[in-house]
């Protein structure tokens, strides 16, 4: 994780940053469906300069446009509760070692409505962000809190039962994937993470049963249930 090298996070600019303030007071009273057009439309704008910057880089130029903001800030400025630049500022935020900004902002995600588009895969992108930096406690945390907030998503289960299962609790990470299969009892993905939880708790008949169910609904391609069976009969074998 880089070391901070700015005074403050991005996260307290936006509040506190004086050339932010028009457009603080221009957006704080707007309707919603406003405010919201216009975040979507800055964050666009923002990532697509990013890309084209990336492409500059590639193709060889020596310098690129600097800007004082990153992608999705302005929009995260305008529209707080924007869920693309939540995940996309607090990603930043931890980069530069502001973990506790970052969370706040990742945690923000678990207090938006459910009906919010894309809310589920965009809090496990946080979830998955947090566990590529293998920072399982914050993961954890993060997916626990969208348990709460949002009940009847699989998907949330399946995070925290990864972020158990790396903390060395392979009991809560059975007991979190038999939610999620529960929940979505013929999403293969879940029958393998199940699986391969009960593999390595020693449940192998169980294990066995649940890895050829996610093999039989799995497409043709998806070798990671059968490479777990075959784990599992290597087991079997051995004394």
């Amino acid at each position: 994780m880089k070391k901070p090298n700015r005074y403050r996070s991005f996260f307290v600019s936006i509040t506190r940053d004086s050339g932010l303030k028009p457009l603080r007071i221009e957006y704080a009273h707007a309707a919603p469906q406003k405010r919201r057009m216009a975040a979507q439309w800055e964050y666009d704008s923002s990532m697509a300069s990013d890309l084209f910057n990336m492409a500059l880089l590639t193709s060889g130029a020596e310098t690129l446009p600097q800007s004082k903001w990153p992608p999705g800030f302005l929009a995260l400025a305008i529209d707080p509760l924007f869920a693309p630049a939540l995940l996309t500022v607090g990603s930043s935020e931890y980069q530069h070692g502001f973990v506790k900004e970052a969370m706040e902002l990742f945690l923000t995600l678990t207090k938006l409505p459910e009906n919010e588009e894309d809310l589920a895969e965009i809090i496990d992108k946080a979830g998955n962000f947090l566990l590529d930096h293998e920072d399982f406690k914050n993961a954890l945390e993060l997916y626990l809190s969208a348990e709460r907030a949002y009940p009847s998503q699989a998907l949330h289960y399946i995070g925290s039962g990864y972020c158990f299962y790396k903390l060395g609790n392979i009991e809560e990470s059975i007991r979190k994937g038999r939610r999620a299969v529960e929940l979505e009892p013929n999403n293969y993905f879940h029958l393998n993470d199940l699986g391969y939880s009960l593999l390595e708790a020693g449940l192998l008949e169980e294990a066995e049963t649940v890895l050829k169910r996610s093999i039989s609904l799995a497409p043709p391609g998806y070798e990671f249930a059968r490479n777990n069976l075959e784990l599992l009969y290597g087991r079997k074998k051995t004394p």
